[in-house]
């Protein structure tokens, strides 16, 4: 029987659920799997597919999966002895939303909190996490564990046809900008926790390896890397093309220029 299997549920809202990859599950899987558990990602995103058999199962979902999360949190209970976790930015926010619905609400970042959930040393309920303070001792995501895990869509965007196969990265976690911009769901703004250049390189040659070299970083402000520069400066020896936020007044003439 599988340790963990860990889902991402359908999105009825956006026109390409499969656009994005669910980032979070590949860390969290490779995160488990270093633990010496045996995990599973069941990707639902388009629809539900029938769950193999597990001592737990795993959410993670923002606001417009969280509905469908609950009525499947709902048949796996009734169906297995499996018990279950939801995260993201959903249970991030809402945790009270979820407590009903779920045996575990993890409200945070996960790696640490799904071992400890997995290990039998959390009760159910609320779980606030702990936030990870060296990211590079995060291992690269478990991209291997769905069948196809880079999107044709994600680089042109969304309604803007298919390009080249591309993945999401993230070199850092968190914002230091107060007050927040206004749409922001960021649980935990500061301190931001950045990965190391040699880590994100690291990474991007595992891609180039698997024929990906477009890539879109998730980070809430890119231009913000204490290495920024030297950052810009290996994406361009590696040819990678890339996409990256940031807020207009972290712009500069000289950052416009290195990316």
């Amino acid at each position: 029987m599988l340790d963990l299997v860990l889902l991402s549920p359908p999105d009825r809202i956006s026109q390409n659920p499969s656009m994005y990859q669910p980032l979070s599950l590949f860390y969290l899987a490779s995160v488990v799997e270093k633990a010496g558990f045996i995990v599973e990602i069941i990707d639902c995103r388009e629809n539900i597919k029938k769950l193999p058999d597990a001592k737990f199962y795993g959410f993670s979902c923002a606001t417009p999966q969280i509905n469908t999360a609950k009525e499947m949190a709902y048949k796996v209970k009734g169906q297995t002895k499996g018990q279950t976790i939801v995260g993201g930015a959903h249970a991030s926010m809402l945790p009270q939303d979820c407590v009903k619905h779920f045996d575990y609400v993890v409200v945070g970042e996960g790696e640490q909190t799904i071992i400890d959930i997995l290990k039998g040393s959390v009760k159910k309920g609320i779980v606030q996490s702990q936030r990870e303070r060296n990211l590079d001792s995060i291992p690269y995501p478990a991209w291997d564990k769905l069948p196809n895990p880079f999107s044709e869509t994600l680089f042109p965007g969304e309604r803007y046809g298919k390009g080249e196969l591309a993945t999401t990265i993230i070199g850092s976690r968190g914002c230091p900008m107060t007050p927040p911009c206004s749409f922001c769901a960021n649980v935990h703004r500061t301190p931001v926790i950045f990965r190391s250049v040699n880590n994100i390189i690291g990474e991007l040659k595992e891609l180039a390896d698997r024929g990906v070299t477009h890539v879109r970083f998730e980070d809430d402000c890119f231009t913000i890397h204490p290495q920024f520069e030297r950052l810009c400066h290996e994406l361009k020896q590696l040819k990678i093309k890339f996409k990256g936020h940031t807020r207009s007044d972290l712009l500069t003439p000289k950052r416009a220029e290195l990316m």
